[in-house]
């Protein structure tokens, strides 16, 4: 990111909740590392963070206990949990501005399989 305007930034709460955005990955993998990037962001970057994932249906597991985050710094983090997942999901407590999520992981061979169908249904 150059400028705080290449992330995104929620309102601020003043309830008891928090803000989070969700992902679905494009085959079903194993995160092994995670980059949660508060660049730019000084005074209203979130205080904390967590991130979840889940295959399928299942039930959410956490990936990333919740970790207090510093401003304007790219946080990276190795992920123990070794389970598949297809979908992650990153809570900020309680509101402020990310710049960046990146997950770094591998497709499952069942996930790759279905990213290799996908692409040949398209006519790839």
């Amino acid at each position: 990111p150059r400028t705080m305007g290449d992330g995104w930034e929620t309102s601020r709460r003043r309830d008891t909740g928090n803000d989070w955005v969700q992902v679905r990955l494009a085959g079903q993998g194993v995160l092994v590392a995670a980059e949660l990037d508060t660049s730019y962001f000084i005074g209203n970057a979130p205080g904390a963070a967590r991130l979840r994932g889940r295959d399928g249906d299942g039930e959410w597991f956490d990936l990333l206990e919740q970790t207090e985050l510093q401003p304007d710094t790219r946080h990276r983090f190795l992920l123990a949990a070794e389970r598949p997942v297809t979908e992650a999901r990153m809570d900020i407590y309680p509101d402020g501005g990310m710049a960046r999520l990146r997950l770094f992981g591998r497709l499952t061979p069942d996930g790759l399989a279905k990213v290799h169908d996908r692409w040949d249904s398209s006519g790839g």
